[in-house]
């Protein structure tokens, strides 16, 4: 992704495209990230599920630094949209799963309701997340920038273009056909096959065999150091998880926790695990058989209880070490904020979100719905 798309840097697409769609609004900048959650929400749940990042997030990008909207407001709303889309109970990928595995607890009958509260619960908590970093770093004070006609697309700038147009059409449409029509095996193969990772490696070829900037200037700007920072630390936390640090926490978590703390605990748990392992393969299967057991010794809402553990889960999920963090920070076009953002994207996922998320669930805010 990074390689493709500092192409589109180089030669100035990105840049004027974002131009471009910044004097679509007039200047209005303080629109930029709610536009850009409105679009992530609605494609994620179309049908591209967790490759909206890759797909809206150059663009994103590209609108916010022109715009000069804090990189981190443009990535939360980014991240958090594409939840709100993607982790529908009806066909996406975190819903579902999240669906099936409360069936599993023992809520088979409920399931579907279940599931459904759940994901009205993680459309609350995500855009408070959104207005909470939208109001923190100020982008509501954005000024308007009167902006002129951006200068017209070279014929370079428009091949790549037209190359940016076609992986988005490659990464969507088959997905959502997928989606809705399910017994259509050519368009599940479509699917599985034009994953972002794999549109974006014949899109940096294409680019490269048309000549749409140096290859050595591309290489060098490519950000070597939050790559490898990002792999080193994947790698760190894959070794922890096999030395049995969730079955730890787990054991810590089923002691003797006083009934009021049991949300909180739960949310500060699920998103520390998300850190070492997936959210949705890995933390909500383990964790939510727990739920009938504590929802019988506690008598706690199991709505309350399985909202906490998959929006804590999904609190982490814009850190840097997981994908969907990574396919964000990788959307980011300049690579000096792509560096700074890969290092100020830590604190965010890993406490400013997670907190605000033990603060709802603490004050009942996921006790809204019950079975």
């Amino acid at each position: 992704i990074s390689l493709f798309f500092t192409y589109a840097t180089s030669n100035g697409t990105l840049d004027i495209l974002g131009k471009y769609l910044l004097y679509a609004l007039s200047g209005n900048s303080k629109l930029i990230p709610l536009v850009i959650a409105i679009v992530c929400a609605i494609v994620a749940f179309l049908g591209a599920g967790a490759s909206t990042p890759a797909i809206i997030g150059p663009i994103a990008f590209a609108m916010g630094i022109a715009a000069k909207i804090h990189p981190v407001v443009i990535a939360v709303a980014v991240g958090c949209a594409t939840l709100i889309g993607a982790d529908n109970p009806i066909h996406g990928f975190g819903g579902v799963i999240s669906r099936t595995l409360i069936e599993e607890a023992g809520y088979a009958q409920e399931a579907f309701g279940i599931a459904g509260y759940v994901w009205v619960n993680s459309i609350i908590k995500q855009i408070i997340a959104i207005g909470f970093i939208y109001f923190l770093y100020k982008a509501h004070t954005a000024k308007r920038i009167e902006v002129e006609k951006p200068e017209s697309f070279n014929p370079v700038q428009k091949k790549t273009l037209i190359l940016i147009l076609a992986a988005f059409v490659a990464m969507v449409l088959p997905p959502i056909l997928a989606t809705w029509f399910k017994g259509v095996k050519l368009f599940a193969t479509l699917s599985s096959f034009t994953q972002p990772q794999v549109i974006m490696i014949i899109a940096a070829i294409l680019a490269s065999a048309l000549k749409l900037g140096e290859e050595r200037d591309i290489i060098r700007k490519l950000p070597m150091n939050p790559i490898l920072m990002i792999a080193g630390v994947a790698m760190l936390l894959g070794v922890a998880k096999e030395a049995g640090l969730v079955e730890a926490i787990t054991n810590i978590l089923t002691s003797n926790i006083p009934p009021f703390w049991i949300p909180a605990m739960l949310v500060l748990f699920s998103a520390f695990l998300s850190f070492f392992s997936s959210g949705t393969s890995v933390v909500c299967p383990l964790m939510y058989p727990m739920v009938p057991v504590l929802a019988e010794a506690t008598s706690l809402n199991p709505v309350l209880m399985f909202s906490c553990i998959f929006i804590g889960a999904m609190s982490s999920a814009l850190s840097p070490f997981s994908t969907g963090g990574s396919m964000i920070i990788a959307g980011c076009p300049d690579p000096d904020i792509k560096e700074q953002l890969t290092k100020l994207m830590i604190p965010i996922s890993a406490i400013v979100i997670p907190v605000l998320t033990i603060i709802m669930a603490t004050i009942g805010l996921f006790s809204l719905f019950s079975i």
